[in-house]
């Protein structure tokens, strides 16, 4: 089994300990199959897997945006919202539009957290040009 089916297969079936701790390991990771599935742990059923994904992906210092971008236009509800969340926390100013057509979602849940991490984002952008 490769290193890509071995975290899959712990995110998708392992315990909520095994999954936290693969997603600490996964900090630092760029690999595109491996981002994506970390995003789809923003919905799992454990709210501390969902705090270690949002970790994971807030603390990664490599240039994921686009991954982050691309899972606003999920279906699931708690990936768009959250993923808009961790955009904004990375001060990713290059999701502003793509979180803006978010603010227009059904879910209120969503279009909300699409319009807070917008004003979080230009806050922080306004206070950095003082």
């Amino acid at each position: 089994m490769n290193k890509s089916s071995e975290i899959h297969e712990i995110l998708n079936s392992g315990t909520k300990d095994d999954k936290i701790n693969v997603l600490e390991s996964l900090s630092q990771s760029d690999d595109q199959k491996i981002i994506n599935e970390i995003i789809t742990k923003l919905d799992d059923s454990d709210i501390e897997v969902r705090g270690e994904a949002f970790s994971s992906l807030f603390l990664n210092k490599n240039d994921i945006s686009q991954f982050l971008i691309n899972s606003l236009s999920s279906k699931n509800k708690n990936v768009k919202a959250f993923s808009a969340l961790v955009l904004a926390n990375r001060g990713d100013i290059n999701a502003i539009h793509a979180l803006e057509l978010l603010t227009k979602d059904p879910n209120s849940m969503v279009s909300d957290c699409a319009l807070g991490s917008l004003e979080y984002l230009r806050i922080n952008k306004d206070s950095k040009k003082i």
